[in-house]
């Protein structure tokens, strides 16, 4: 399976900007009678892709943490396959319920809601990909019927306690096939999809042959619909499918609700550029259909100051302020006025690949973070952090051992609970490895790092191995290590003893996800006294 890092995009600051209208006055907050949401996605000590199934046997301290600083909410990303791992017949995952649970009563004692992200594409529950089944949705109604039941058995997990807020599904965990679709072609492949998909069939009741013609600019015009195929992202013709996937997404979103009521939708701020129809330049599609989330009473997005901006811009924090002014008073113009959760505020984005994006001044941030306030008040019903606390893209499943050995090969060597916590114990000769480089990219190009904890009642030698580069350490009481191997390739990770020792939070990265917030390690970042003062005045 492909690991990713959480999706961020590449706004295309000509066409959004074409799409803002003038700086207006900030209107007055509307009105709502629930409690302001400041929030963060909660992760513990892992990330989003593996926390399910890792020991978090610090919550209590980090949810105090976030707490003591201003924040009201946790959120949690629910990945569909890790809680319902089979389709044909439908199972459930008992450990990820369990802990749901166990997220859900300790959040409550720390006074904090909770929102869900509700089916989050990426996860390492088996080595296939797990976004296929995203892809599925489109084409199986038994995949359909097991989104609802997935959908269905999550509310009802989650409803009964006092602390429960909402959720969210986004378009990002649904948007594969828009990317996949770019490769289809013109053929037999693309013009079958077409119609298993039901693009076919949506712009038979929509379009003429005639005007599909038109749009599409075939060598031949079309003698019927089964002609249709998908076409190339970059033509004017993609128009079509972003208004057919638009509908597809408020489709599955109107179902959900009805098994999980008021959920909302992240909602695609990005203009996506086509080709005009004249083909002498580019135009933007919006996605302004999607903005009234069905029946929900509210809106989420994803806000980041990049939005309206080309590449490589550096951007004051009073014009990241205008800017979001803007943006936020487009989506109520479509929505109908209803108010806006951000469920990822992105004051800053260092994820991979999106380098280019338009920035804000690092010596900005802290201005920009208090100034928000006026327009969070007019605009929103709440804001949520993404990186509170940084965070590594670990590979490794299991890498705490709160599901004993599951996904390790283990040979001399077994579990234990051990000072609070489930451990790995080796003995002399034995060995644990773990396969990841089908999870991880930029494994030549990026330094590697493998860093966990490890103890023993005497001095033992253990050797970490990444691919085919080798690191002994000394063990000699309670230490944590962190290996650097530099830019190698590598497919596996193990770790041999020659005596008895006990391993424990393991993590295999080449990445570290910043917010200046809070470290790997929990300590107060740069960011993080903005924030706080801007939760102290967001009541």
């Amino acid at each position: 399976m492909k690991t990713k890092i959480p999706y961020r995009r590449l706004c295309v600051g000509a066409l959004i900007a074409a799409f803002l209208t003038a700086a207006c006055p900030v209107p007055r907050r509307a009105e709502g009678s629930q409690e302001y949401l400041k929030a963060v996605t909660y992760v513990s000590d892992a990330w989003v892709s593996n926390f399910w199934n890792s020991e978090s046997d610090h919550m209590d301290e980090e949810l105090a943490q976030i707490a003591a600083d201003g924040f009201n909410c946790i959120i949690l990303v629910v990945p569909w396959r890790e809680f319902e791992p089979t389709m044909e017949p439908i199972s459930f995952n008992r450990y990820a319920f369990d802990k749901l649970n166990k997220v859900m009563k300790a959040a409550q004692a720390h006074g904090l809601m909770v929102e869900l992200r509700v089916g989050y594409t990426w996860d390492y529950y088996a080595d296939d990909e797990s976004a296929l089944r995203f892809r599925e949705l489109l084409r199986s109604k038994k995949c359909r019927e097991a989104w609802l039941s997935y959908a269905d058995k999550l509310y009802q997990q989650v409803s009964v306690y006092p602390n429960f807020h909402g959720g969210f599904i986004t378009w990002e965990d649904f948007w594969n096939y828009v990317e996949d679709a770019d490769h289809f072609g013109d053929g037999w492949y693309s013009r079958n999809e077409a119609k298993v998909i039901g693009y076919q069939a949506y712009l038979k009741e929509r379009y003429t042959l005639e005007e599909l013609t038109e749009w599409y600019h075939p060598s031949e015009p079309f003698g019927s619909y089964e002609d249709i195929y998908i076409p190339r992202r970059s033509s004017y013709a993609y128009k079509l499918f972003y208004e057919f996937y638009d509908d597809y997404l408020m489709g599955i979103l109107k179902d959900t609700q009805a098994v999980f009521p008021n959920l909302s939708m992240e909602v695609r701020l990005d203009v996506d550029p086509v080709d005009n129809q004249e083909g002498t330049g580019k135009m933007g599609v919006p996605h302004y259909q999607t903005f009234g989330c069905g029946d929900s009473d509210y809106t989420s997005l994803m806000y980041s100051v990049s939005m309206g901006y080309g590449p490589h811009n550096m951007i004051s924090a009073q014009q990241a302020i205008e800017t979001m002014n803007q943006q936020l008073s487009i989506v109520k113009s479509h929505n109908g006025g209803k108010p806006v959760f951000i469920d990822q505020l992105l004051y800053m984005d260092m994820t991979e690949g999106f380098e280019s994006n338009a920035r804000l001044l690092e010596s900005e941030r802290g201005a920009f973070l208090i100034g928000i306030a006026p327009t969070l008040r007019a605009y929103t019903n709440g804001y949520a952090v993404w990186s509170y606390r940084n965070y590594a893209n670990n590979p490794l499943y299991n890498s705490q051992f709160a599901l004993g050995v599951r996904g390790w090969e283990v040979s001399g060597g077994t579990t234990v609970e051990r000072n609070g916590s489930r451990q790995m114990k080796l003995y002399g000769g034995g060995a644990i490895a773990q396969k990841v480089g089908h999870r991880i990219s930029g494994r030549s190009t990026h330094e590697s790092h493998v860093r966990f904890t490890a103890d023993s009642n005497e001095p033992v030698n253990l050797t970490v191995k990444l691919g085919r580069t080798e690191k002994t350490v000394q063990v000699d009481g309670s230490q944590q290590f962190d290996l650097n191997f530099g830019k190698i390739d590598f497919y596996e990770v193990s770790f041999q003893t020659d005596g008895e020792v006990y391993l424990d939070n393991i993590q295999m990265y080449n990445f570290v996800q910043d917010g200046q917030l809070r470290d790997m390690e929990g300590n107060e970042l740069s960011c993080m006294e903005a924030v706080r003062s801007l939760n102290a005045v967001m009541n």
